[in-house]
Formats: C-alpha cells, sequence, structure tokens
C-alpha cells in the first residue's frame, strides 16, 4: 500500500502530465478503491484549477492594461496610421503568443482531466445477477467481480469464458475492465472489434474509444470518433458535444 507521501507524488505527477504507465495504473486503481485518495485527488485538482483561472485574469488585465497606455500615452490624432497599425499588430502578436503559452502551460489541454471528468464505469446492464441463488459459471463469477470492482478478477474470468458460450456483450465489459486497470491500448482495441463488427454496444464503445484517445493523447483521433459518435448516435449527445467543443 502506497505511503501517504508516495499518494501525494502520484497527485503531482498526474497534474503536472508526468505520470509513468505503471504510476497511472496505480492511480487509477486508488481512485477507483481509497476514498480518502480521491477526495484529495479532487481537492488538489479544483484547487489546481481555481489558480488557473486567477492566473489567466490577472494576464487578460495586464493585456488590457498594455493597450490602454499606449492609446493614453500617445493622443490618438498624433498616431500615424503605420504607427497605428504596428500597435495593433503588437499587441495581437503578445495577447497570441501569451494566450498559447498560458493555454499550454496554464489551462491545458489537461487531456488527463478531460479523461477522468467524463469518465464513468459503465453499469452491468447485460447480466443479471441474483443474489442467493446456487447457479454457478465463469461468467456470473466475472460479473460478480465487475460489479464489485474486482477488475483483475473479472478479466482473468471474462477471458476464461469458452468462445462457443461468449455473449457479445463480454467483449465491451472486457474492455471496461481494462480502462480501470489502465491497460488503455488492450481496451482500445477491444473497442476497436466492437465498432469495426458493429455489435451491441457499438455506440457506448465509440465514446469510450474516445476517452482511451485522449488518454493517450491523441487529441485528432479522439476529435473523429466523437465526430462519428455525434452523427451516427444519441449515446451521451450532450457529454460528447461539450468534450467535442473543448478539443477543438
Amino acid at each position: 500500500m502506497p505511503s501517504k507521501m508516495d499518494k501525494e507524488l502520484l497527485i503531482q505527477h498526474y497534474l503536472s502530465n508526468q505520470l509513468t504507465d505503471e504510476q497511472r495504473r496505480l492511480f487509477n486503481q486508488l481512485l477507483a478503491s481509497d476514498a480518502d485518495f480521491k477526495e484529495q485527488f479532487e481537492f488538489e485538482k479544483n484547487l489546481q484549477g481555481a489558480i488557473r483561472n486567477k492566473q489567466n485574469i490577472d494576464l487578460k488585465s495586464k493585456l488590457i492594461g498594455f493597450e490602454k497606455e499606449i492609446t493614453e500615452d500617445i493622443p490618438a490624432k498624433q498616431i500615424r496610421p503605420s504607427y497605428r497599425k504596428w500597435a495593433m499588430a503588437a499587441s495581437i502578436a503578445v495577447m497570441a503568443t501569451l494566450g498559447w503559452l498560458g493555454y499550454t502551460n496554464l489551462s491545458g489541454p489537461n487531456f488527463d482531466a478531460l479523461y477522468d471528468t467524463n469518465f464513468q464505469e459503465y453499469p452491468n446492464t447485460a447480466y443479471t445477477i441474483t443474489r442467493g441463488d446456487n447457479q454457478e459459471s465463469i461468467e456470473r463469477d466475472a460479473f460478480v467481480a465487475y460489479e464489485s470492482g474486482n477488475y483483475e478478477i473479472a478479466v482473468e474470468k471474462m477471458q476464461q469464458i469458452p468462445l462457443s458460450q461468449k455473449e457479445e456483450y463480454v467483449d465491451f465489459y472486457l474492455a471496461q475492465s481494462h480502462m480501470h486497470l489502465g491497460n488503455h491500448a488492450r481496451a482500445k482495441d477491444l473497442f476497436g472489434k466492437i465498432i469495426k463488427g458493429n455489435a451491441k454496444f457499438a455506440a457506448e464503445s465509440y465514446w469510450y474509444a474516445a476517452l482511451v484517445s485522449l488518454k493517450e493523447g491523441d487529441k485528432q483521433t479522439a476529435i473523429e470518433q466523437l465526430r462519428i459518435l455525434l452523427d451516427s448516435y444519441d449515446y451521451q449527445k450532450e457529454k460528447a458535444t461539450t468534450l467535442l467543443k473543448e478539443l477543438q
């Protein structure tokens, strides 16, 4: 079990986009299983967001002040057209440069933050588990593990289901389990398989595949997947629309 200091370091590395694959896997596991860790993470993420907003407001105020000084120091009638154009161009250049720096260094895009904001586990709607029954099967054990958050066991059991008995929804929940474990490449392959076969959960697979692309920092693919989702399906329409606007 990681120490308090180790957990704090994980959060700081996450907020600065410096997590290794192994650290990201541990981070996701703690986020799903450790309520105190999740509470601390949410607090520090919100605090960082507040600081960034304050810095952006200060930056805008400075730029407005800079433009005002130019117009006040030199009366408008004394400013030659060429100088006015130069001053305007200089202001735009400064604002564009500082705006770009502010965007990349202060406010994002933080793909991990977008992922965490939008990712929610898909509930088990495919396999009915009757509590207290005596029925035993690999599939039942897999979905009991999934509902309990034991994703490693869920993956193990789902992969043991014989092909002849494997329902088409199993791959979707297998992909979900891999996402929780940080195995995003494996999840992406499974979502792609579902989409290609136009199987059940194809719409949902586009949404989660877009989130996986965000986690991998592949903005363009995420945009393409969101556009297909919005053009062809109604699933997560509001969230997909908002996320697409944030990425464009």
